[in-house]
């Protein structure tokens, strides 16, 4: 009799010990969860340039009637300001320097907005920031060579059709091409060999590239003369593009206070001696370093036989900046208008 209840003692305990695990084993596996996708991360727009900001700027304050996009891929703000006369003199296409705007407070808002009382349209440029030049594009993703067979193919028996998926299927079974084939503006599009093998532009064919549209701009208004005025590093580019196009309906150079930027082909005097147009250099005579680089102009110009050359100083007043820029439209406008030699 003891050895029986001691079997069954032994037999309980055993069929207790197993019995958390019998019903584990019996519980079914809880289903693992997918892990959540990630969020597309959303392409930032690229920041703007300093002189796209300052175009901004000015494209809230002044009238839309006064603002012109001119260029094909490079856009940039224009400003345009109408003779205030029955009949126009010509088109002043005036450059600003560099990290000036198209209505900078000095030399070129007074002129734009000051010569149109005395007869020329006035069209004044946005200049290229050098410092945010388009780099060198990205290369393009390798796409990476297809694989000869999938799994699926290798593990399928032979004579039995590989399932494909729906996108292939629905190719294959002849559904409209319009449903399957790419679009033209597919912005994942990689650029082509010859797109990415294109150095972009420089800064130097940016600036004369914008030149070059704005005098086509007042070409097609058919004004009978075209002059050009040229501030600071504006003076420059103006002056390279007159001597490398050689355009024959621009007469007239005006350059304030020039200077050659950084990346400068040329010296700058290199340039206006050999220009045929007639040539104001205005300068402000308050430092001998503007002296000494004005006296070189001059000098190159007079080597060279230059036929209309003049240089201009423009002496500092009492610090009156409004007194100034006044003085500096007075002595522009009667350079413009004055007889030119025979």
């Amino acid at each position: 009799m003891r050895r029986f209840y001691a079997f069954v003692l032994l037999f309980g305990v055993a069929l207790g010990g197993g019995g958390p695990y019998i019903a584990a084993a019996q519980e079914p596996e809880a289903p693992q969860e997918a892990p959540a996708e990630e969020p597309a991360a959303t392409p930032r727009p690229s920041p703007q340039t300093r002189s796209e900001a300052l175009a901004a700027g000015l494209q809230r304050q002044l009238e839309a009637a006064a603002q012109l996009q001119l260029g094909d891929e490079d856009k940039f703000l224009a400003l345009w300001h109408p003779a205030n006369t029955a009949k126009a003199r010509g088109v002043l296409v005036i450059v600003p320097s560099e990290g000036e705007t198209a209505d900078w407070p000095r030399a070129i808002g007074p002129l734009r907005r000051g010569l149109p009382e005395h007869g020329w349209h006035t069209l004044s440029l946005t200049p290229a920031d050098p410092a945010l030049s388009p780099g060198p594009r990205s290369p393009a993703p390798e796409v990476p060579a297809a694989e000869e067979k999938s799994e699926t193919e290798e593990d399928a028996e032979p004579g039995t059709a590989v399932p494909q998926p729906a996108a292939a299927q629905t190719t294959s079974a002849g559904y409209l091409p319009e449903q399957t084939a790419a679009t033209d503006n597919d912005e994942s599009t990689p650029p082509t060999q010859a797109e990415r093998d294109t150095p972009p532009p420089t800064h130097a064919e940016r600036m004369l590239a914008r030149l070059d549209a704005a005098i086509e701009h007042a070409r097609s208004l058919q004004a009978s003369t075209i002059v050009l005025i040229g501030h600071g590093t504006g003076a420059y580019w103006a002056s390279q593009y007159l001597a490398q196009l050689q355009p024959k309906d621009v007469g007239q150079l005006v350059v304030i206070d020039p200077r050659a930027p950084l990346q400068g082909e040329q010296p700058l005097e290199s340039y206006l001696a050999t220009l045929p147009a007639a040539i104001g250099d205005f300068y402000t005579g308050t430092g001998a370093a503007a002296n000494q680089q004005a006296l070189q102009r001059r000098n190159a110009a007079r080597r060279a036989g230059h036929p209309d050359y003049r240089l201009l100083a423009l002496p500092g007043l009492t610090g009156d900046r409004n007194t100034e820029q006044e003085q500096l439209v007075r002595r522009v406008r009667g350079w413009l208008e004055r007889k030119p030699p025979q």
